[in-house]
């Protein structure tokens, strides 16, 4: 299983966490908020918390609807919010409404391909579905696909990719290679939009060419439109097409995430309940525990399971699972590396055929002492 995280996409010209972030706090200070922005930066600081996008815009969203807020939050913000003197008199702070709207945009523009990046970068993610390809495992399918979960079927944990990105890259580079791409979406009458389907996994499960794509938090292409959920082959922005969009379904960067709301509910629970021996975090954070609970139950459901990170900074994002990162250690392969290097590759390959941390370290020192050996030959 291939997961991509926010840093896969880095090489098609889409910000990074970073990135955003510093976009966030200037558009702030230009709009003349910069004492809200600095009074926000300095009270994570204050409790070690990362002033990131996710942070910042958690709190910019419980500034427009702050009682709401409290209740996302949980028992113990309402105790602290009950003897916080003042708090009944703290206002909404409805100003912060169109600085939202202004980063949605944002998100939704950063996520959007420029023409021909997909085709200036297809041999990466050619080297990549190459260096990953299908291993001849079997594993089951959820009880959200319609199909019974202690049946096996022929669908190669090789060819799942499963990701928390917005941008349509997959998609985009599945329709380069004409290359059908399973999405839990199935068409329409319409040729240029899919509804939700989660059962049409179960239609393909036994089509080896065909890979599956499970995108956990939506898409800028994905829509709610009056009673079901769309996705259009192509930006209804740009489109000459008349689509109507009723909402935007994408988990936006918060801290409390709707889950439990379809579609996102039935795609984490399909990628929940898959069974691999490898699964390849390419770009990922690790700051999402839902993700992270699939993982590390992954790990715990087959003893022979290894994690795959590549990262340019795996061990520290790994700090992100907690102590569960420790109880795993020989069985996580870091790989601190983007994706495009060409070492990145190489390195991959390497722990796609061990089953240690300790095996995959012994397997470089090896190939090092290979090269070296080469090198000094006369």
């Amino acid at each position: 299983m291939i997961f991509l995280g926010a840093g896969a996409s880095e090489i098609l010209g889409i910000k990074t966490m970073q990135g955003l972030t510093n976009h966030l706090v200037n558009t702030m200070r230009e709009l003349g908020h910069g004492g809200t922005i600095d009074t926000i930066i300095q009270g994570l600081n204050r409790f070690n918390l990362t002033p990131d996008f996710e942070s910042i815009y958690t709190i910019l969203e419980a500034l427009v609807e702050p009682k709401q807020a409290v209740k996302n939050s949980g028992p113990f913000a309402a105790y602290i919010a009950y003897n916080c003197k003042g708090f009944e008199e703290i206002k909404a702070r409805k100003e912060f409404e169109e600085v939202l709207l202004a980063f949605r945009q944002l998100i939704y523009d950063s996520c959007t391909l420029k023409p021909g990046v997909i085709e200036k970068n297809k041999t990466v993610f050619d080297k990549l579905f190459q260096t990953c390809a299908p291993s001849g495992e079997k594993r089951k399918l959820s009880t959200m696909t319609g199909f019974n979960s202690s049946s096996h079927t022929g669908v190669d944990v090789g060819r799942t990719i499963v990701t928390t990105n917005y941008d349509m890259s997959m998609e985009l580079y599945h329709r380069l290679l004409q290359i059908t791409l399973i999405d839990g979406f199935k068409p329409t009458n319409d040729p240029f939009v899919k509804e939700f389907d989660p059962t049409y996994y179960s239609g393909h499960e036994r089509n080896l060419e065909h890979r599956w794509l499970i995108k956990l938090h939506g898409s800028i292409w994905q829509f709610k439109q009056e009673n079901r959920i769309i996705k259009t082959i192509e930006d209804p922005k740009k489109s000459s097409l008349n689509i109507r969009i009723d909402e935007q379904m994408m988990i936006y960067p918060v801290g409390e995430k709707p889950i439990l709301r379809n579609p996102y509910y039935a795609f984490y629970e399909i990628f929940k309940e898959q069974t691999w021996n490898r699964i390849i975090v390419i770009g990922y954070s690790f700051r999402d525990d839902p993700v992270n609970i699939a993982i590390l139950e992954g790990l715990e459901k087959s003893k022979n399971a290894t994690l795959i990170v590549v990262n340019p900074n795996a061990e520290k994002v790994l700090e992100n699972l907690g102590p569960w990162a420790k109880t795993f250690n020989e069985r996580i392969i870091r790989i601190p590396k983007k994706l495009g290097d060409e070492s990145m590759f190489k390195k991959l390959e390497i722990a796609l055929k061990v089953d240690s941390w300790t095996r995959y370290q012994e397997r470089e020192r090896d190939e090092f002492r290979e090269i070296r050996r080469r090198a000094m030959r006369p």
